[in-house]
């Protein structure tokens, strides 16, 4: 079962990859700022196969001690300032990163900023690419948490993961979505705002790490599961940028090959079309 783990590994990077390069198309970015609008480097680029071939390294060598690893965080024990730590980091990894991205989309709108209206709209694509793939996986994986099967990171049922949350271990998708929003942020800042870099990248990657620990030490995740949501959501928080500055192609994907997001007399709208 060992195996199986690594396969499902080697899987999630490929997919997560190329289906969000096929995915954030956008025709919706303001451009009153100085933001290039045509597409001249292919779909799939260089640093995105090198996330990947890292990710899928280092979820190969984690994937091997999920069991010591899950063990030894239990071993902290149920310590107050753990407990309140993580359950921080389980609130960072659940409703605040659409809901950071609303604000800033909202507060971008309001101020007429295009770095907020923008920064807003991909945390908000991110965030949802990033999901429905996690939960597509989750389900066709089944793959048991640490709670439902203590000391067992090799228990998987296969299709179960759509309808039992037990079996929704693979990949994290609190941290899928936390990491998702903080590579947003981090590559928008440092395009527009490159002195704050030094500030803003550790908040934002280390409130998306706190958000792994957190899933781990409660139990609701192995190790590996962290680390592949973590990869799913920064290489996805990574093309949705890409897609957003110009710097992808679209490609011929008729299902969800047009995403778009943008404001209705009375709210806003997320939709999209195909070509």
């Amino acid at each position: 079962m060992r195996s199986t783990t690594l396969l499902l590994l080697a899987a999630i990077a490929t997919r997560g990859g190329a289906q969000t390069s096929a995915a954030i198309p956008d025709s919706s970015r303001d451009t009153s700022g100085s933001r290039p609008t045509a597409s001249v480097h292919p779909e799939f680029g260089r640093n995105t196969r090198i996330m990947l071939s890292g990710a899928l390294g280092a979820g190969l060598a984690v994937s091997l001690f999920d069991a010591r690893l899950s063990s030894g965080t239990q071993r902290l024990g149920n310590r107050e300032d753990l407990q309140r730590t993580s359950a921080i980091g389980n609130v960072i990894g659940g409703p605040v990163p659409i809901a950071l991205g609303a604000a800033l989309y909202t507060a971008g709108r309001g101020t007429a900023s295009p770095f907020a209206t923008n920064t807003g709209r991909e945390v908000m694509r991110a965030v949802l690419v990033s999901g429905t793939l996690t939960a597509l996986v989750k389900g066709a994986v089944g793959r048991s948490r640490p709670s439902a099967s203590p000391g067992d990171p090799d228990e998987y049922s296969p299709g179960r993961g759509f309808t039992n949350n037990a079996r929704e271990s693979f990949p994290s998708g609190h941290t899928s979505a936390a990491f998702a929003a903080a590579t947003v942020i981090a590559r928008e800042v440092d395009a527009a705002h490159p002195g704050a870099r030094w500030v803003v990248n550790p908040l934002v990657f280390g409130g998306a790490t706190l958000v792994g620990f957190a899933r781990v030490y409660d139990r609701q995740h192995w190790p590996s599961d962290v680390l592949a949501g973590a990869a799913l959501g920064a290489i996805t928080g990574y093309e949705v940028v890409a897609h957003a500055h110009g710097e992808r192609a679209p490609i011929g994907l008729g299902f969800l090959s047009h995403l778009s997001l943008g404001p209705i007399r009375h709210g806003g709208a997320l939709g999209w079309s195909r070509r």
